[in-house]
């Protein structure tokens, strides 16, 4: 008898049976009912962040036969958006996802793990994690919280923000009030930007009421669902402070450790199915929403000059590897981090860099 239809009679799903059978027949007789909790940064009307945790969780039941479902929240359902890592880290629910650096206040490391000024993109991200160290020092940093942590995505590049005057110079930049976090903040700060930090659904208000004179988010799928096109004219590109942020999702280790270890693989499995998934959205998600900003709503694409961005590459150097210091295991993480770019730098600059110029 065929081992498919055997599977079948027997009453094992064959997807919890191909799972089940790269540790044993006898896990998968005896699969276990087993229902977690999740809660995210993100709430639904973010596209694609929250669209793909979901999916997760839809795929995890699917390849268990409905034996482990995982319950999703959005942000603010049940925690506050940055308290989803606290509250898994304590156990009060199974499972996170947001970016690594959102949790930077825990340990300036964080940083890394999500995306530096400057630093890889995407597909040199994924290389570190995979092929790198970047999996096992991450393990090692969330392990301090009780967390058993894996990359669930990346949004590509990102756009330089949104500006209600033109960037022809650095004495542009000086004097504005910006909506931009994290290191990049601080980049800024040295050549006389004042940052400041709202969240997404304040980003229209106050750039149309003068809070802010420039702002960033993520790109044109984000920002054209925002209206930001409609308050500030200038859309610059590239998103030197964030060239391949990457989003995270944490298990709490306990319950992790608790698992099958078929039903820890499939987590894993999927997890990494959803990072691949979630580059994909974004590279054809936003090229269709980028042509509709500009053909629909004539908004006026910029370039930051070169000599802007020669500027924010010295100050961002010297930043990153000031933060650096602040921490020895940050420390460690940057070393291998800047290694690691270093290394991929030079292949991508011979093939990459020649390929898309040409294509361009």
């Amino acid at each position: 008898m065929e081992r498919r239809t055997f599977l079948k009679k027997a009453g094992i799903g064959t997807a919890t049976a191909a799972a089940a059978l790269a540790v044993g027949a006898p896990s998968a007789i005896a699969a276990p009912k087993i229902q977690w909790t999740a809660t995210s940064f993100w709430n639904p009307k973010i596209k694609i962040m929250f669209d793909m945790a979901k999916q997760f969780c839809e795929d995890v039941k699917e390849l268990t036969d409905g034996q482990f479902e995982i319950k999703l929240y959005g942000g603010g359902e049940l925690v506050p958006p940055p308290g989803a890592f606290d509250a898994v880290s304590k156990g009060t629910v199974q499972m996170g996802t947001g970016s690594p650096y959102f949790w930077a206040g825990k340990n300036t490391a964080f940083n890394w793990f999500g995306s530096i000024p400057f630093g890889m993109n995407a597909q040199c991200i994924n290389s570190w994690f995979y092929e790198g160290n970047g999996q096992t020092l991450m393990n090692e940093l969330y392990g301090r919280f009780g967390l058993v942590p894996r990359i669930f995505g990346n949004s590509g590049m990102q756009m330089g923000g949104w500006f209600r005057k033109k960037i022809n110079s650095l004495e542009d930049l000086k004097g504005l009030k910006m909506r931009i976090g994290s290191i990049a903040g601080r980049v800024l700060s040295e050549i006389g930007v004042t940052t400041v930090m709202v969240p997404p659904e304040e980003i229209f208000p106050s750039l149309e009421r003068g809070v802010v004179d420039a702002a960033e988010f993520v790109g044109p799928i984000h920002d054209i669902l925002l209206g930001l096109y409609k308050v500030a004219p200038y859309y610059y590109t590239p998103g030197w402070h964030e060239p391949g942020p990457t989003l995270d999702v944490f298990f709490n280790k306990k319950a992790y450790d608790e698992l099958p270890k078929n039903y820890q693989k499939i987590l894993d499995v999927v997890a990494g199915n959803i990072n691949v998934r979630t580059l994909a959205a974004f590279d054809a998600q936003s090229s269709t929403a980028l042509d509709s900003l500009i053909k629909d709503h004539k908004v006026e694409m910029q370039v930051f000059p070169d000599d802007v961005i020669k500027k924010l590459k010295e100050i961002s150097k010297a930043v990153i590897a000031e933060e650096a210091k602040k921490d020895p295991f940050a420390a460690k993480v940057h070393e291998d981090y800047i290694a690691f770019q270093a290394k991929t730098a030079g292949w991508g600059n011979m093939t990459e860099k020649v390929y898309w110029n040409t294509m361009a």
